[in-house]
């Protein structure tokens, strides 16, 4: 599977309540990504599995994703939307805004 896929499984594992799956399937997306080379795509997929352990409460575990989207640029901003909310997730995390 390539990493859209594994992203549209987790999100269908996410649909049928089970976030332990598509936790894993987050992971094997960011693998995909790397093996890939493509930026973007592991951008997308670290936000993914940021936001997941976030909306969890595991934020010790949701921390070094999001600090991975937010170092994230591109000219282009494609990866605008997930730089801007990962930012917001690690305020919120650090007690600087509500959650």
């Amino acid at each position: 599977m390539n990493t859209l896929e594994y992203l549209q499984r987790a999100r269908e594992l996410l649909g049928r309540g089970q976030p332990e799956l598509a936790e894993s399937a987050l992971s094997d997306a960011i693998d995909a990504a790397v093996a890939a080379e493509d930026l973007v795509l592991l951008t997308h997929a670290r936000f993914a599995l940021g936001e997941l352990l976030f909306q969890q409460g595991r934020d010790e575990e949701a921390i070094p994703f999001l600090q991975a989207v937010v170092r994230t640029e591109r000219a282009d901003g494609s990866v605008d939307a997930p730089v801007i909310a990962s930012a917001r997730m690690l305020r919120q995390i650090r007690g600087q805004e509500p959650r």
